[in-house]
């Protein structure tokens, strides 16, 4: 039976795939270009390798959105852990990310669009909500946001890793 927080939620889990679809479409068709021009990782990613870990990292997540949904653990989480950790942490980290890079090259990065448009809205309407509900601490907040900083590199690392394999 889902809690009243999880159906208080579902329109966010809904919404999730298909945003983060639309955030990676953006970085799909400007990673390459962009990567030939800025010289920021010591290996070339083309956009078809790009394209596979974007889709396995999106299988991941929408995987765990329908446990979500379906009020079961995913990854040992349960459904508000997982989206608390998903969302305002992961997600949110990395436009905050975009908006670093933005900064550090001096212009447009991939995903930059969509972070502004899409990931901060998204993902501090679903902080706020998270937050008003009590579901989500400013302490766990902090601790998931920095998590997701730190684990976005080495998830994307390992997502490019298994689509070069999969080549």
């Amino acid at each position: 039976m889902p809690s009243n927080h999880t159906v208080k939620l579902k329109p966010l889990i809904l919404a999730f795939p298909i945003l983060y679809l639309i955030h990676d479409i953006e970085e799909i068709f400007t990673i390459e270009p962009f990567l030939q021009q800025h010289t920021v990782i010591p290996f070339h990613v083309t956009t078809l390798q790009f394209t596979i870990a974007f889709l396995l990292l999106w299988a991941l997540t929408f995987v765990g959105c329908v446990q979500a949904l379906r009020n079961r653990l995913f990854l040992g989480m349960n459904p508000l852990t997982f989206f608390s950790f998903l969302v305002p942490g992961i997600f949110f980290a990395n436009g905050v990310g975009h908006l670093l890079q933005f900064l550090f090259f001096h212009g447009y990065v991939p995903g930059l669009i969509t972070a502004i448009l899409i990931i901060y809205p998204y993902s501090l309407f679903a902080l706020s909500l998270l937050l008003r509900e009590g579901i989500l601490t400013t302490k766990k907040f902090l601790l998931f946001f920095c998590l997701g900083f730190l684990l976005q590199g080495p998830f994307a690392a390992a997502a490019l890793f298994l689509a070069g394999l999969l080549l």
